[in-house]
């Protein structure tokens, strides 16, 4: 093989589709993490929500035990 000879039309579209790729993939990965950094907010938003009712409820039960009582 001669390392003089110019690279074959297929080479730079087989490197021109890798590029693209890596490209696509390395989006995805961001548009994936920046999902999943979403998703943590709104669990900890939720969780804090929980939180509240469950404190209601208490408040509601005991309320109600201390009627009957």
């Amino acid at each position: 093989m001669d390392l003089t000879t110019p690279m074959s039309p297929e080479i730079y579209t087989i490197i021109a589709v890798a590029i693209a790729l890596a490209g696509l993939i390395l989006n995805g990965q961001r548009f994936t993490a920046n999902s999943i950094a979403d998703l943590r907010k709104d669990l900890n938003a939720l969780g804090q929500r929980v939180s509240r009712v469950e404190g209601l409820l208490k408040g509601i039960r005991d309320s109600i035990r201390d009627r009957a009582a």
